[in-house]
């Protein structure tokens, strides 16, 4: 039996939501959670870890390379293979290609297709590096195994129009047993048991919402088994909150912290106020930020004197004030509420 972890877009040296309360610290759990995966791989014995592109935020410096090999070196029980993706691509100077790594770590920075082998596991691994930023051509339409027994298995880098676009079925049956994606973050499983993105290990931005980690994986003669191993120590969350214009300023607060309990006060939320709500409430949502992370309140509400309603209305004078106040909603409560009253 083999077994291994895949892992892709750590992009370690990166520092998501820069300018935010808690900018300064989220950098330093992608390089906590990646420890975490290699004492994992550590106690769960795992054989090989793929890291499939992307490892770096960008092309890195040599004191990085050291500290990443300093760290894969201590592995006692798994090694390592490795490619570069399209944001840490190779280039002449790059001290990926002249850092003597530890014995168990075998960086592939070839730009043609390359083989490491693991006799003792009967396990070939192939893969190219980028030398550039932006690859074009479907460079794994026609990639093949060249070994015909054991267990091969690629790691590829990719999957839109500038980063070497990928036809999944070809891929699919280029003679592979498994293929270990990268570039895209959102962890998927394209083909059960068979090709899969890992995403990236920790979240990198509000539109990387759901879980994040890395695809775990057993290979026997009988059987071949990957799954998704959320791993990640936050994630982005949308959280959409129904309002009505019964409800007061402290009300609709309550309501809100209530959704955001339910899911607990590590993740990092953007939420989204709809219903309808009186136009003469401002919520404090400042308040809210004291106790969880919040990237963003979103108003996507009506409210009885809205814009849209009014100038609908058969009364002329009240679609003139609609259309003159139709960007200062309290305004236009105000003034439809006075007119309202003079008629009675």
């Amino acid at each position: 039996m083999m077994r291994f972890i895949h892992i892709g877009d750590v992009h370690w040296g990166a520092n998501p939501d820069r300018g935010t309360s808690w900018g300064g610290f989220r950098g330093k759990e992608i390089q906590e959670t990646f420890k975490r995966v290699l004492s994992y791989a550590e106690k769960q014995e795992i054989d090989l870890l793929l890291i499939s592109g992307d490892f770096f935020q960008s092309p890195p410096s040599y004191q990085e390379v050291r500290e990443i090999d300093y760290l894969l070196g201590k592995l006692q029980k798994t090694r390592v293979v490795w490619i570069a993706g399209n944001h840490d691509h190779l280039s002449e100077e790059s001290p990926l290609l002249k850092y003597p790594f530890h014995d168990n770590v075998h960086f592939l920075a070839g730009s043609d297709l390359e083989e490491v082998c693991f006799p003792d596991l009967h396990t070939a691994v192939y893969g190219f590096s980028y030398w550039t930023d932006q690859i074009r051509e479907p460079l794994y339409d026609k990639v093949k195994p060249t070994r015909e027994e054991g267990i091969r298995i690629l790691l590829a880098h990719g999957g839109d129009e500038r980063h070497i676009p990928i036809n999944r079925e070809l891929l699919k049956w280029s003679g592979f047993d498994y293929i270990a994606l990268g570039h895209i973050h959102k962890p998927e499983i394209i083909f059960e048991d068979l090709m899969a993105y890992a995403g990236s290990l920790e979240p990198l931005d509000h539109t990387e919402t759901g879980a994040h980690g890395f695809m775990e994986g057993e290979i026997t003669e009988e059987k071949q088994i990957v799954r998704f191993v959320p791993f990640a120590k936050r994630r982005y969350m949308e959280v959409e909150v129904t309002v009505s214009e019964e409800m007061g300023q402290e009300e609709i607060l309550d309501r809100i912290e209530t959704e955001l309990s339910y899911r607990g006060d590590q993740n990092l939320y953007e939420v989204i106020v709809t219903g309808r709500i009186d136009p003469e409430l401002s919520p404090d949502f400042e308040r809210l930020s004291d106790h969880y992370f919040i990237s963003d309140f979103r108003m996507e509400v009506t409210s009885r004197w809205d814009y849209e309603q009014i100038s609908r209305e058969d009364d002329l004078l009240m679609q003139k004030v609609a259309g003159l106040l139709k960007d200062e909603p309290k305004a236009l409560s105000y003034a439809v509420k006075a007119l309202m009253a003079s008629k009675e």
